[in-house]
């Protein structure tokens, strides 16, 4: 099953995403990005590997940005959303262009679009792996 992780630091946003995606995904969730990094390097070589981040751009310690930014370095191939605040805009769209974060989500979020939004990063997540699945696989033609 794809797990996936949620980071923010209000209990009641992690409840309500919790709510919208357990039917269909495993949900960890932390209201801390220094557990959620922690978790992440855990995990990295088992099976309870996440296979997409939803992170809150606002919290105490570390943000979102620079959450993202750790885990891109680590597992480039995890999927990463933001999720921000009207307020929070402009400093979020810093993430697109260097790759930080794929997708941006405002608050208050319409569940439809989310659900929407994490299927197809993650059918691009899996595109991208078969195709460099089937790239390996090529004899060479040196």
């Amino acid at each position: 099953m794809t797990h996936i992780l949620l980071v923010d630091d209000e209990p009641e946003v992690l409840n309500a995403l919790t709510r919208i995606l357990r039917k269909d995904y495993q949900i960890t969730s932390f209201t801390s990005a220094t557990d959620a990094l922690a978790a992440i390097k855990k995990n990295l070589n088992s099976d309870a590997q996440f296979d997409l981040i939803i992170s809150d751009i606002r919290m105490p310690h570390m943000d979102g940005i620079e959450l993202l930014t750790h885990i891109y370095k680590i597992v480039p191939q995890m999927s990463r959303v933001l999720l921000s605040g009207y307020a929070d805009m402009e400093l979020c769209q810093s993430a697109i262009p260097e790759n930080i974060a794929q997708i941006i989500l405002s608050k208050p979020w319409d569940n439809f679009e989310i659900k929407t939004i994490i299927n197809l990063l993650l059918e691009l997540a899996h595109l991208k792996q078969e195709n460099l699945t089937l790239k390996d696989a090529q004899p060479s033609t040196l």
